[in-house]
């Protein structure tokens, strides 16, 4: 019985290496698991936390590795996701070391690049956060230019401006657009936000136009649909209800399908494209269909389509 008590006090006061993402190898062990973190206590550093998204690179006795995330703990052992594989329970003395992964290091659902740009499509926003202190600049075409910063975990904000109409002469084409977001479960998010801004380039006379809107994802950040329902208001011959359905689906590591889809008063657009991911860029290119309502002068109206290409880059911080 002495023996058995003795066994059992070892296996919860094991300790094993634990490498940190900025390569400090320490002794230590996991004590704490919450919603929002994983908390550690180590060899000199004491006690430290890590965002419950990071993953490990597990290595047990005998050279065994395998890469997950951590689900559960309990006194002698961690219950472990290999990646959407399987769930596995690992006891602490078996574990020889953990090395700790970002989230954007190994991805989600099995992918070992993460979907850097998951709070917009190619340019309408989805619910997702964009989260505190994190941010992105964004080029289209190579003169629409737009940065986008998280101030807080669930409020983000992002400037914007045309660098051809700043050149010109009158009021230039820039917007503002703040943003909230929050989640609702674990496949639903929700948001809203305005777009507050000018179109002088196109309208010099009556350029200030405001969007709002509310917004809902439902899926993973690999593969989600988004509903927006808005109104625009200012530019008389913008001032339309507004409704936008989006939608992302990973084909591979490094690309995903995008698709863009807004329906106004006069006009629709319907855009399809391919994102190319690399460790911090990612690449947007496709077509965009342009269907615009016109009248001639017998005052008959009729739809004219149009194509036109797509290309943009985001690179994120």
């Amino acid at each position: 019985m002495a023996q058995s008590s003795n066994e059992k006090k070892f296996q919860k006061e094991v300790n094993y290496l634990i490498q940190l993402d900025d390569n400090t190898l320490l002794k230590g062990e996991i004590n704490k698991l919450t919603t929002d973190s994983i908390y550690l206590k180590l060899e000199f550093l004491g006690d430290i936390s890590l965002s419950r998204k990071s993953n490990f690179i597990v290595e047990i006795e005998g050279g065994s590795t395998f890469r997950g995330e951590l689900l559960e703990i309990s006194n002698d052992s961690l219950l472990f996701d290999m990646t959407e594989l399987t769930v596995v329970w690992v006891k602490n003395i078996d574990i020889v070391k953990l090395t700790v992964l970002k989230w954007q290091d190994i991805g989600t659902e099995g992918y070992s690049i993460a979907n850097q740009h998951k709070t917009r499509y190619l340019f309408s926003p989805s619910s997702y956060s964009l989260g505190e202190g994190n941010g992105y600049y964004q080029n289209i075409y190579g003169v629409i230019n737009a940065v986008n910063y998280g101030v807080s975990e669930n409020i983000s904000i992002g400037f914007g401006a045309d660098f051809l109409s700043l050149l010109n002469e009158g009021t230039p084409s820039a917007f503002i657009t703040p943003k909230i977001s929050k989640k609702y479960n674990d496949n639903t998010y929700l948001g809203g936000g305005l777009l507050i801004g000018s179109l002088g380039i196109f309208d010099p006379t009556n350029p200030f136009i405001v969007l709002g809107y509310g917004v809902v994802t439902r899926g993973t950040e690999n593969r989600n649909l988004t509903l927006a329902i808005g109104h625009s208001y200012g530019n008389k011959s913008l001032t339309s209800h507004v409704i936008t359905l989006n939608a992302y689906s990973r084909i591979s590591n490094r690309y995903g399908f995008v698709s863009e889809n807004w329906l106004m008063k006069e006009t629709a657009i319907l855009a399809y494209g391919l994102r190319k991911f690399d460790k911090r860029i990612s690449t947007d290119f496709g077509i965009a269909f342009i269907s615009v309502n016109m009248s001639d002068t017998s005052y008959d109206s009729y739809r004219v389509a149009f194509p036109l290409p797509y290309l943009g880059w985001t690179i994120n911080w």
